[in-house]
């Protein structure tokens, strides 16, 4: 049974931010070498996702999947389809640049980050939500919309949902 925690290769940035999006916790580096891999997933008991068949079969590793698909919507597939049965609606989505934890924040918290954000998203949007560890701000605009009706279509091509 895979871990619902991951560690990702240098070949598999997109689909660790879309992994994070869903709200699963991935670690993604460009930089990690096969080494730093191993070791996370062993010391941190992370399923490593790769496309190197060579370090997927390491016999080091207890949780490794081979992603097989070039493109990040069946690697998505790959992964979710591996995972026993969780409600994908109830995590809450990660950072998608660093993978920290989000968290609401109110409008009245970010007047002094104002300078960030563009004018109009500031005097329209109502619900904001900060990264815990890089502090980012996100809110909802139509790339959430697009994201979300993306995550449907998957879970629904899987059958894990709607």
């Amino acid at each position: 049974m895979l871990s619902v925690r991951f560690v990702a290769d240098v070949m598999l940035g997109s689909l660790s931010r879309w992994l994070r999006l869903f709200g699963f916790d991935t670690l993604y580096n460009n930089k990690f070498t096969d080494k730093e891999l191993i070791k996370i997933s062993i010391q941190d008991s992370r399923t490593l996702l790769t496309r190197d068949t060579i370090l997927a079969k390491s016999k080091l590793l207890k949780n490794v999947l081979l992603i097989h698909s070039e493109d990040v919507k069946e690697q998505i597939k790959e992964v979710l389809s591996q995972i026993p049965y969780i409600n994908l609606f109830s995590l809450t989505p990660r950072c998608p640049v660093c993978n920290g934890e989000m968290e609401k924040i109110k409008k009245e918290e970010i007047m002094k980050l104002k300078n960030e954000i563009p004018d109009h998203v500031f005097f329209t949007s109502e619900e904001f939500v900060v990264c815990r560890s890089c502090k980012k701000l996100y809110w909802h605009g139509t790339h959430k919309d697009r994201i979300n009706k993306i995550k449907k279509e998957i879970l629904k091509e899987l059958g894990k949902g709607f």
